[in-house]
């Protein structure tokens, strides 16, 4: 399946989006973006300060996960003592999902979206887009809207509401 181009540049908050995604692909993690980002990529006006990714959680994608940042020093951000992203950790634990703050920005690696599924459902229901020369895939505009809507917080049925006025524009 051939990449979307976007119709203008993408310009996101997050200034270094294009580096960590450079770096997800190089390491051949598997990944899809979805939450704000696939928000934002399908035509919001909302602010996002992470990029959520779903992807496999298996130990061997873990790994690639943790040698694509190992350089930006990675700290879990949702524990008090941010704690370093260890290779120990990527080879040795079970993880559901990973929360970390990097030297490029926020990267929130997930194992399931709510709404949706796990990483093999989040696949099914994507689609390619470039960024920054970089071919990457991202939740379908449908799919954003549901996992919007079923995380179900105001800003994000606020989200869903604006792309559900963009997809009615698209048909």
């Amino acid at each position: 399946m051939k990449s979307r181009s976007l119709k203008q540049p993408f310009v996101h908050p997050m200034p270094n989006l294009e580096g960590l995604t450079t770096r997800l692909v190089r390491a051949d993690l598997e990944f899809v973006i979805c939450g704000g980002l696939a928000a934002l990529l399908h035509g919001a006006s909302m602010f996002t300060r992470d990029i959520d990714i779903a992807c496999r959680m298996d130990r061997g994608n873990v790994r690639k996960f943790f040698n694509a940042v190992a350089d930006l020093k990675p700290v879990h951000r949702m524990t008090p003592a941010r704690i370093p992203f260890t290779e120990e950790q990527a080879t040795q634990s079970d993880f559901e999902n990973i929360h970390l703050s990097t030297d490029l920005g926020q990267l929130d690696c997930l194992g399931e979206i709510k709404g949706i599924g796990g990483y093999d459902e989040c696949l099914t229901d994507s689609q390619p887009v470039d960024i920054g020369g970089t071919a990457v895939r991202i939740l379908s505009l449908g799919a954003t809207i549901a996992a919007k809507r079923a995380m179900g917080r105001p800003r994000d049925l606020q989200t869903a509401a604006e792309l559900e006025t963009i997809r009615t524009k698209l048909i």
